[in-house]
């Protein structure tokens, strides 16, 4: 298993203005900008926007940021959890970009798991 964090993902209610804010902190253009996801690359790392529905008003649990480790194949870190009795929040999601899963650690902060399509 190689442990290496894939992007950083935040969540965010309007994805146009997030992308203009974090433009102009970070002076620089996105990856690319989607529907519902934006990436910027930063030094190596990447850091991603993820258009979500938040609840109103906005609750601190479940929709802060979220690390996601590099999986391949995310099948094999999955059934690892499986044995740690970790469960994954919903399903394996399988996008044009690749394959996401989260799940919690034991303090209930949401970790994700990501392969990126080949």
């Amino acid at each position: 298993m190689q442990a290496k964090i894939a992007f950083i993902s935040y969540p965010v209610s309007n994805l146009d203005k997030a992308v203009k804010f974090y433009q102009k902190v970070l002076g620089k253009e996105p990856l690319f900008h989607r529907e519902d996801w934006a990436e910027f690359e930063l030094g190596g790392q990447k850091l991603a926007l993820q258009k979500i529905s938040l609840p109103s008003p906005p609750s601190p649990a479940g929709t802060g940021p979220t690390v996601y480790f590099l999986a391949r194949p995310i099948e094999g870190f999955v059934f690892r959890l499986k044995e740690l009795d970790t469960a994954l929040i919903g399903n394996i999601e399988i996008h044009s970009y690749g394959k996401l899963a989260r799940f919690q650690d034991p303090d209930g902060n949401i970790l994700g798991l990501y392969e990126p399509a080949e």
